[in-house]
């Protein structure tokens, strides 16, 4: 099967399989749309949304870890980490 090259492809398809969705519902159901892309627009804040958080956890697990490494760096550079029997000799 071939894949569709198409950039606006998708865009379009959802967007009429959406509008599709929409005219088969029962007419009391339905809610007046002033803004046909709303369904559209609400998909990329979610992408949009969901791609910050992504970046804030992986940043913040990036400050944790130099964090750390600064702690054990300092504990070395000090020599906290050594063993009492080294300290003695």
């Amino acid at each position: 099967m071939a894949l569709v090259r198409d950039p606006w492809f998708w865009k379009r398809f959802s967007k009429a399989v959406h509008l599709d969705e929409v005219g088969k519902s029962p007419a009391e159901e339905k809610e007046p749309t002033i803004w046909s892309g709303d369904w559209l627009e609400k998909q990329h804040r979610k992408r949009r949304r969901s791609v910050l958080c992504g970046c804030a956890v992986f940043l913040v697990v990036i400050i944790c870890v130099a964090a750390i490494a600064v702690v054990v760096w300092w504990f070395c550079a000090h020599k906290w980490l050594k063993s009492r029997k080294d300290k003695t000799a």
